[in-house]
């Protein structure tokens, strides 16, 4: 049977002998992190986010301000109350005035303890969204990865009854000029090897399909090809059980970490809406220094210096009829999340049972498909002995080969179809 698994492996990848190189899955998986376009992009998500938290944080130090001031005075000029008798007043030319100033937050109700953890959720939420991506784009590449193998094995089965019909039709051709064979027959051939030809060119178009569709989801050159390595076959298939698969997805899946997210974004916002019902409370401080002084008349040509420091206390009257309104929104949208997370909890369960259901089913198909290969080779050894003897017709060598290469072509089919369910598992879970 070893035998018949390597003979099978090496008419799988015998069409892609022309390829620059064989490429593993676990290295294509490895270049969609740091290769893929929509990857990169939500990868630059989490440091966008990451920066509003550091911003975020830098609320709590305090506001400095400073400005300098130089300018040009003109002459004053005195009226009376009826606006007659006008008097010049004149005034130092140079004017000069600096005024720095500080704030210090102390009390802000939350708000900016809110706005930290606004930042920090957005920040786990990123994460979630990259995780999420990733695992979308890596099972793209399991699948496209998978297939391509499909089509080189079928190929090379396509391959193999071409040959084995074009050598019919040259002993056919060679009978019908003895007449022994009628016209009919070698007609029915040639249709047979004319669809053979198409579906091969069907396979060749899929295959470069394909290939196109995994140099751009792993970054590669379009001149480089991809021939998938026959060693996935060996890839060790743990049977653990459903129950196994869903406490790792509720764990690990990236779809429930995003509602979550999203919930703890909703408690953040809620803490600042009701910060706003609370005073804000900080530390001022501040000096001016300005000249000359003009509240003299006449003017004094001389700085003036005034600095204070106190506490500044505010308060949004308005947040007494808006914040109400704010809050109740919030816990309607949060109960929304929290019942979507049900929904999601649930969806990621079927999708595991029925993914699991499948792969065991593909396993079994597997024993099945190795037992089809031991009698398809044992009809084909006992076929190709009765031919040799003039005991059965070169039609009957032809079915008997065909019979062979589908079986074992089913028989490779059938390992990939259990990968797939496979890196499905994986994929539903978070763990790819």
């Amino acid at each position: 049977m070893r035998k018949i698994y390597t003979n099978v492996v090496i008419a799988a990848c015998a069409i892609g002998a022309q390829a620059q190189s064989i490429t593993s899955l676990d290295a294509l998986l490895q270049r969609v992190e740091s290769d893929n376009s929509a990857v990169r992009a939500s990868a630059m998500a989490i440091e966008v986010n990451e920066q509003q938290e550091r911003v975020a944080r830098s609320a709590w130090l305090p506001d400095l301000n400073a400005s300098v001031q130089l300018s040009y005075l003109g002459d004053g000029t005195i009226l009376d109350r009826d606006f007659t008798n006008p008097t010049r007043d004149p005034l130092p030319h140079f004017s000069n005035t600096f005024t720095a100033s500080l704030y210090q937050p102390v009390f802000t109700g939350g708000a900016i303890t809110g706005g930290v953890d606004l930042a920090k959720s957005q920040t786990s939420l990123s994460r979630a969204d990259y995780r999420q991506t990733l695992a979308d784009k890596r099972f793209q590449v399991a699948q496209c990865y998978l297939n391509l193998f499909k089509c080189h094995n079928l190929i090379s089965v396509y391959d193999q009854n071409i040959a084995l019909t074009e050598q019919l039709l040259e002993q056919m051709n060679a009978r019908r000029a003895q007449g022994v064979v009628l016209k009919n027959d070698i007609t029915r051939y040639e249709l047979r090897l004319s669809s053979l030809r198409y579906d091969r060119l069907t396979l060749t178009n899929s295959v470069a399909t394909l290939s196109h569709d995994l140099r751009v989801l792993c970054g590669l050159d379009e001149e480089q090809e991809i021939l998938p390595d026959s060693a996935i076959l060996d890839t060790p298939l743990p049977c653990d059980g459903s129950a196994h698969w869903l406490a790792i997805a509720r764990g690990q899946s990236p779809l429930l970490q995003i509602n979550t997210s999203q919930i703890d974004i909703l408690e953040a916002r809620d803490k600042i809406d009701r910060a706003e019902r609370f005073p804000k409370v900080g530390v001022i401080a501040g000096d001016n220094l300005g000249g000359p002084v003009t509240f003299e008349i006449p003017a004094i040509d001389k700085n003036y210096n005034a600095w204070w420091v106190g506490v500044n206390i505010t308060y949004n009257l308005s947040s007494l009829y808006k914040t109400n309104k704010k809050t109740r929104l919030n816990r309607i949208e949060r109960q929304q999340l929290r019942a979507s997370r049900e929904s999601i909890d649930d969806d990621l369960s079927q999708r595991i049972d029925a993914s699991y259901t499948m792969y065991i089913q593909s396993q079994e198909m597997i024993l099945t498909e190795l037992k089809n290969v031991e009698l398809a080779t044992e009809n084909y050894r006992v076929v190709e002995n009765r031919f040799n003897n003039q005991l059965a017709l070169l039609t009957d060598m032809l079915d008997a080969s065909t019979a062979r290469l589908d079986a074992e072509t089913r028989l490779v089919n059938a390992r990939i179809n259990t990968l797939l369910y496979f890196y499905q598992l994986k994929y539903i879970s978070g763990t790819l």
